[in-house]
């Protein structure tokens, strides 16, 4: 279950820091190569759970750009989900669908489970839409 955003900060589970615009950037410039990388392979069954990792990794990665504009550093990554939720517009569908791929990289990388193709192309389409959104609310931070 994701927790308020307060409770990651009183559990040392996200550092409050000076704002880092360059670290920022680098991390949704590292989220945006990512993508571009992904979209150029092919989804297989044998492909599927390495490129839903990457794509896991796009999100997480643009979601904690954001983090990092406004000074705070995860150790977490619900606590990522609960920055997103508390501090932004985003939909509640959006953030729900974000803590299930959550979910299920972590199966992916700890259990060694597997993701199918369909579930792959899914989360696809989810980063699709959603990395957009993520670029915007950075861009406008960033002014």
């Amino acid at each position: 279950m994701i927790e308020k955003f307060q409770y990651y900060i009183d559990n040392n589970l996200v550092r409050r820091g000076t704002p880092n615009k360059a670290e920022a950037r680098a991390l949704l410039e590292r989220a945006l190569a990512r993508y571009t990388y992904i979209c150029s392979q092919k989804i297989t069954e044998n492909s599927a759970p390495f490129i839903f990792e990457g794509i896991y990794e796009v999100i997480r990665e643009a979601a904690q750009a954001l983090m990092e504009l406004k000074g705070y550093k995860p150790y977490s990554h619900e606590a990522v989900i609960s920055f997103l939720r508390e501090f932004f517009h985003f939909h509640l569908q959006d953030i729900s669908s974000f803590d299930r791929y959550r979910i299920l990289r972590n199966k992916v990388v700890y259990r060694a489970e597997g993701v199918d193709s369909d579930s792959c192309k899914s989360s696809l389409e989810f980063v699709e839409h959603f990395l957009p959104e993520l670029k915007a609310e950075f861009e406008r931070l960033e002014k």
